[in-house]
């Protein structure tokens, strides 16, 4: 990469690698030890004294995630401890897709970077990867939300549409394949918002078959699910599970289960927590995904000029009736705020804001813990930010949920507290 000796970055920030090109910009990649990114300005492309580059991200979450992650290396959310291997958050603003918040972990301290550079490539924790935009995880349930706008889009179920759970799928039985839904003993007949607060598989293995794996794909990639995001950073494509690369990537023919078991987040789908993040985001706006740029603006070196305005780019719409988008809501609403929900144990006398949210497991084997996901966006009735989590071998997506209240609760103590301004020399907003 080029040079940083004009890099206008706040203190503490150490110019790590040369990264996209944005609108003429030379854009750096930076980071601090808590592994929140930004980026920086590349002064090979300039004669004077270097603009201020402006981005997205809220300068005030760098203490809170350093803590939660902290929290997570001390097995504050995990028990098996010794299993855990990465986690990953990011949150993002639900009307713009702008990238608030980008962490990693486990991260490094970058002030050392060069002195500790092998030492840091050797370590088998792997610091220097970004999991947060190139790591990719099978999303387990938080899937579910996207299997249902595309079925109820499509008119292979309504709102009043139900499914009859036992515990076990026998549609195949006869052919060998009968899965089990998570909850052995059945959910009963369960209609979309009851389905998505149980996270009942049989409901999805059932809408999942009779929507088909062309139209899922179709939805999954108009909520950016295994698509670029637009951010000027590197990062992963992820995969949408499809019959053209299924023999590639396990050496068998696709068949009508792996069209199932992509309905609830598995085969071979895995995504990254930025785009799980701006899915999550579009669930909530309605169906509307943006643009995860993170360069926010770049004004004149003395803050007399606007160069450059980041405008709201929306990437791809999802055009469904608003009754469906409130079903798929109030379901992600209730595994919060319902005793029955998976995430009610974290949110059930939480009170800086409404929420909704889904979670998920990612299955990783028998012999080998889950990952744990998941995904949330608040308030519920007027949504301003979406949160992804990941936590490598995590167990289980409601094991991240108390990591997502503890950011709730920081956004809407600083959105209370203060409004965040930009002051010359400063990198982050």
């Amino acid at each position: 990469g080029g040079s940083a000796d004009y890099a206008t970055a706040r203190e503490g920030y150490d110019v790590l690698c040369a990264s996209a090109n944005n609108a003429g910009l030379g854009v750096i990649q930076a980071a601090d030890e808590a592994g929140v990114y930004a980026i920086g300005y590349n002064a090979d492309q300039y004669s004077q004294a270097p603009d201020a580059v402006v981005v997205s991200v809220l300068r005030n979450f760098e203490g809170m995630f350093e803590n939660v992650f902290k929290e997570i290396a001390a097995g504050t959310y995990k028990e098996k401890l010794d299993q855990i291997t990465g986690a990953a958050v990011v949150v993002v603003d639900v009307k713009t897709g702008e990238p608030l918040a980008i962490a990693s972990w486990p991260s490094y301290d970058a002030s050392t970077l060069l002195d500790n550079y092998a030492e840091l490539l050797a370590d088998k924790s792997n610091p220097l990867y970004n999991r947060a935009l190139q790591g990719t995880y099978a999303p387990g349930s938080t899937f579910k939300p996207c299997t249902s706008i595309a079925a109820l889009s499509e008119k292979i179920i309504n709102t009043a549409s139900t499914v009859e759970c036992r515990g076990q799928y026998t549609r195949y039985e006869a052919q060998g394949y009968a899965p089990w839904c998570w909850w052995e003993y059945g959910h009963g007949n369960d209609n979309i918002v009851e389905a998505l607060r149980d996270s009942c598989n049989v409901f999805f293995y059932e809408t999942g078959h009779n929507l088909g794996i062309d139209k899922m794909r179709k939805y999954a990639a108009l909520l950016g699910l295994g698509e670029t995001t637009g951010i000027e950073l590197p990062e992963s494509k992820g995969n949408m599970s499809n019959p053209e690369n299924h023999f590639d990537l396990v050496g068998e023919d696709w068949t009508i289960g792996d069209t199932m078991q992509a309905a609830i987040g598995q085969s071979d789908s895995v995504f990254t927590p930025l785009q799980l993040a701006e899915y999550c985001a579009a669930i909530a706006n309605g169906g509307e995904r943006h643009s995860a740029s993170i360069l926010k603006s770049v004004r004149s070196f003395d803050y007399s000029d606007n160069i450059y305005e980041r405008k709201n780019e929306v990437l791809s719409k999802i055009d469904s009736e608003q009754y469906n988008w409130d079903a798929i809501h109030e379901g992600m609403y209730l595994v919060a705020n319902d005793p029955n929900g998976s995430g009610y144990a974290a949110f059930r006398d939480y009170t800086a804001s409404t929420v909704a949210c889904k979670t998920g497991t990612a299955q990783k084997g028998e012999s080998v813990s889950n990952d744990g996901i998941f995904i949330c966006y608040a308030p519920y009735e007027n949504p301003q930010i979406a949160i992804a989590i990941v936590i490598e071998r995590g167990g289980a997506g409601a094991n991240c949920a108390p990591i997502a209240r503890e950011i709730l609760e920081a956004y809407f103590s600083i959105r209370t507290a203060t409004d965040v301004t930009e002051t010359e020399g400063s990198l982050l907003k």
